[in-house]
């Protein structure tokens, strides 16, 4: 899957997390970014991921997320640990 596909999806998922229809969110995008971007919102941004994408992450994982980009490469090294 490209970064491009995963980035739309994720793009999905900010969407109805944060209910508003016109985020747009890039590699770069990070909490500081994002109103409400916040513990609880974390913890439902890394749920719906792992459910889309029928993966899960390890804790010291989700530490590293600092930003969308972050999440992206995650993404998609699990996919590949999967082929």
């Amino acid at each position: 899957m490209s970064q491009s596909t995963i980035l739309e999806y994720l793009q999905e998922i900010f969407s109805v997390i944060f209910d508003t229809g016109d985020m747009i969110i890039t590699r770069s995008t990070s909490a500081n970014d994002v109103d409400g971007w916040d513990s609880i919102a974390h913890v439902l941004l890394i749920t719906s991921i792992e459910e889309k994408f029928s993966i899960r992450f390890k804790g010291r994982e989700i530490a590293g997320f600092n930003s969308v980009g972050d999440m992206i490469d995650a993404i998609e090294k699990h996919g590949q640990a999967g082929k």
